[in-house]
């Protein structure tokens, strides 16, 4: 049954554009669901790399600095890197400053990733946890994250916090990321 909808949802696709697509089935929340779905489907398919996907039925998040899916190739390693901060070699914090922590925490993000072989374009979803956060601070955590990733950020959560680990603490940031088993 899974296989004849998805089949009929791809060919609609084919001769419709998406949007087209999605308003002459209904534009149901389950059509929707099958939208989706098949896109990842169709982009996972022949994938040796991370995929970043951000469909047409969804709104551009990469100007906001993430992309809502990611789709890992079959053939890869998964690491988790836990949140870092500004912290210095000593796990003391580089400044007081949202701006200097925030710098040094993608700077340790990407000495991590170093460490087992990651490029920042193995990055599928980050987290990043913001004390006292604000619009103010999007500004800098864009820049950062341009620097980063460029105009393909990964699947991102931003959370606001109270606080965070250690007195002074402002800005953590944690990865998972998928390192392909050959890369071309």
């Amino acid at each position: 049954m899974t296989k004849r909808i998805t089949s009929a949802v791809n060919s609609l696709v084919t001769n419709f554009s998406r949007r087209n697509a999605l308003l002459w089935l209904g534009g149901t929340g389950v059509t929707t669901a099958l939208m989706v779905g098949t896109q990842k489907e169709v982009s996972a398919k022949d994938n040796k790399e991370l995929k970043l996907v951000n469909p047409p039925t969804l709104y551009d998040a990469t100007q906001n600095g993430y992309s809502h899916i990611a789709v890992a190739p079959s053939r890869a390693r998964t690491v988790y890197i836990s949140g870092q901060f500004g912290s210095d070699l000593q796990g003391n914090l580089v400044s007081d400053d949202f701006e200097q922590q925030l710098i040094q925490a993608f700077k340790n993000l990407r000495f991590a990733l170093a460490a087992v072989g990651a490029q920042p374009q193995d990055v599928a979803k980050t987290t990043i946890l913001i004390v006292d956060y604000n619009q103010n601070k999007l500004l800098p955590l864009g820049r950062e994250i341009r620097n980063f990733w460029g105009y393909k950020p990964p699947a991102n959560t931003l959370i606001p916090v109270p606080r965070l680990a250690l007195d002074g603490m402002l800005f953590e940031i944690d990865a998972y990321a998928v390192i392909p088993e050959t890369r071309d």
